[in-house]
């Protein structure tokens, strides 16, 4: 079940998607991110949940749409663990790691799987359910991703980027869920274009180097110089982790 926040902007594009998981015997359930703190949001979540008993939460990443929610816990799910990367998110249980099994339920298939995917952040994962990938913020279902300075790192994304389409070949991967926007259903397509169009950036900053820009704010300027202005402190970003890949390149 997604749940989505009601929390639209650029960045969010329609919401922040928080999803619920139920589990085969229909009495556990797993959040996969709480999203903002809004009490209407808070309330379809739990909504979501109904009389299942909750097993655990796990965070996609620390940005506030996807864990401010979590600054509440204790008043709407005091026992129940959270598993996440950083130490300062985790509750009730160490935090996690490439590979992690997490289950929530008795049947087999009651059982998620934590795909580090750093990139957009470094403590970012994906959570793979069956053959779906709840993808946080490293796949969205419309547009491409901001890679954040300094949380983010533009090598470990391109990386990430070929763990996940590996995945994609092998058959392991069959649907994204995103974070934000709708779900995807050709993620091989998709990764592939991600990968290309982080290609052609990367030589776009490198061509405007060569030109003689100097400086995150010149670079931008050219190379996202068609943004609307309500994004162009994300291209910033962005910018600024091409260039400290560009430089350890």
């Amino acid at each position: 079940m997604r749940i989505q926040a009601d929390n639209p902007s650029p960045m969010t594009l329609d919401g922040t998607n928080s999803y619920v998981l139920d589990s085969a015997g229909g009495s556990t359930a797993l959040l996969i991110d709480p999203g903002p703190e809004l009490a209407e949001h808070r309330s379809a979540l739990l909504a979501a949940v109904g009389d299942r008993d909750l097993r655990g939460i796990i965070l996609t990443h620390q940005h506030a749409d996807h864990s401010e929610m979590l600054g509440s816990i204790e008043a709407w799910a005091p026992e129940v663990p959270v598993h996440a990367v950083l130490e300062r998110f985790a509750r009730h249980s160490e935090p996690v790691h490439d590979g992690q099994r997490i289950s929530f339920g008795s049947a087999a298939e009651d059982v998620v799987e934590v795909i580090a995917t750093p990139g957009h952040t470094a403590d970012s994962i994906s959570v793979l359910h069956g053959t779906t990938l709840y993808s946080g913020d490293t796949v969205l279902g419309r547009g491409t991703t901001v890679i954040t300075h300094p949380e983010g790192s533009v090598g470990d994304y391109l990386n990430s980027l070929e763990t996940l389409r590996s995945l994609v070949s092998v058959g392991r991967i069959e649907t994204i869920e995103p974070a934000h926007g709708p779900r995807i259903e050709n993620p091989a397509a998709v990764l592939d274009y991600y990968r290309t169009h982080r290609a052609e950036r990367i030589e776009q900053v490198r061509q405007a180097l060569a030109a003689g820009a100097s400086g995150a704010e010149e670079v931008r300027d050219i190379v996202y110089r068609d943004v609307p202005d309500n994004v162009r402190e994300a291209a910033l970003q962005i910018v600024r982790a091409q260039l400290e890949y560009v430089s350890a390149d």
